[in-house]
């Protein structure tokens, strides 16, 4: 079964563009979506940060287990509010990408839990 390059170009230019505009995703677009997509959204990137292993993270993963331990309870309305208030905090950074926001407030909200961590022993060579 041969694929038209029409129809190609249909599914790889979409692909390709994604990426570009959510690094233009502010936090000004954010407040324009619907509440549903924004608890959606951050509750989203706290769910794949508290689940993956960062690639700078080492076994046993201490980071990515206080951000797990720190977010289990938390539910998604709760995250929104959270980012909100990061923001209101923090003006300055409603300009940058709405995913780097996400983190810092989720990050922000984590602290006391982060800091209990013994950062991981850098990988031998």
């Amino acid at each position: 079964m041969r694929c038209s390059p029409r129809i190609l170009s249909l599914i790889i230019v979409p692909l390709l563009v994604i990426p570009v505009l959510a690094q233009d995703f502010t936090y000004n677009d954010y407040t324009k979506a619907p509440e549903a997509w924004r608890r959606g959204f951050v509750f989203g990137i706290s769910q794949y940060r508290s689940a993956v292993a960062q690639p700078d993270e080492e076994p046993p993963y201490p980071v990515r287990t206080a951000l797990k331990r720190c977010l289990a309870a938390s539910a998604d309305a709760i995250l929104v509010r959270r980012v909100e208030t990061y923001v209101a905090a923090n003006p300055g950074i409603s300009n940058a990408p709405m995913s780097t926001i996400v983190l810092r407030a989720l990050f922000d909200l984590c602290r006391g839990d982060i800091s209990k961590v013994n950062p991981s022993a850098p990988a031998r060579r």
